[in-house]
């Protein structure tokens, strides 16, 4: 029986509750295992919850990290606020979406909450690697996990040319980054990295699933550690 990780709070269709302080009390309310979040930096180096690169504010979609924090302090929430919400009640899953800063970020998130309740994610392999070598030092055990899907740095035809080759090999990007969690895309999971990870004696933790179907699959196979979903009421009927 997979554990739930509530997708940017588990807001389901309501996305203006994404990355908010209602979803995740929400999440911890319905009994959730984990809370997922996606972190940013401001252009002044303030960690920030938010998915996508840029905000929209007054007609105009601007990068993140190009705004100060006191710019846009009342469209986005700050890590230290949720830290501060969750703490002693449930886990975090950390996707980190930021390239440099990671072990910052990471141990401050270690530090509101401890080592056994935190999960890191990343579609960098560089950063997973970062966070290892810094793990086995000063976090040892930390599980720290590289998604299935590369991340495409740059808008152009050639960088999406080279993360859609990266996505193609999955395994060896595992491998040689380090990473010690199989963070998978479901269809991904199905293809390869379900046994992949079963092999290895790796944790699995399986993103988005939401249909019931698929919930009621997913969440209680037994190759399966995690399941990350925008419904989480759904996934915790589902168990089995």
């Amino acid at each position: 029986m997979a554990m739930v990780s509530a997708h940017r709070g588990g807001a389901g269709d309501d996305h203006s509750l994404e990355n908010t302080l209602a979803a995740y009390e929400a999440a911890i309310e319905m009994g959730c295992d984990f809370v997922e979040f996606d972190v940013r930096l401001t252009a002044d180096g303030r960690p920030v919850l938010f998915h996508d690169d840029r905000l929209e504010r007054e007609g105009r979609h601007r990068s993140i990290a190009h705004q100060r924090f006191d710019d846009i302090a009342g469209d986005l929430v700050e890590l230290d606020a949720v830290l501060e919400l969750i703490a002693g009640r449930v886990g975090a899953h950390v996707d980190l979406k930021v390239r440099g800063s990671e072990t910052d970020i990471v141990a401050s998130v270690i530090g509101a909450l401890g080592v056994g309740n935190v999960i890191i994610t990343t579609a960098e392999d560089s950063s997973v690697r970062t966070i290892q070598r810094w793990a086995r030092q000063h976090a040892p055990g930390l599980l720290v996990g590289l998604s299935s899907a590369a991340r495409s740095h740059g808008s152009g035809l050639v960088p999406r040319w080279k993360a859609q080759i990266a996505s193609c090999f999955p395994r060896l990007r595992i491998w040689l980054s380090g990473a010690n969690l199989v963070v998978s895309h479901k269809l991904v999971a199905r293809l390869s990295l379900k046994a992949y990870a079963r092999r290895r004696g790796l944790q699995l933790v399986v993103w988005t699933v939401d249909g019931e179907d698929e919930l009621l699959r997913w969440m209680n196979d037994p190759d399966v550690w995690m399941v990350t979903t925008n419904y989480p009421q759904r996934a915790i009927a589902a168990r089995r």
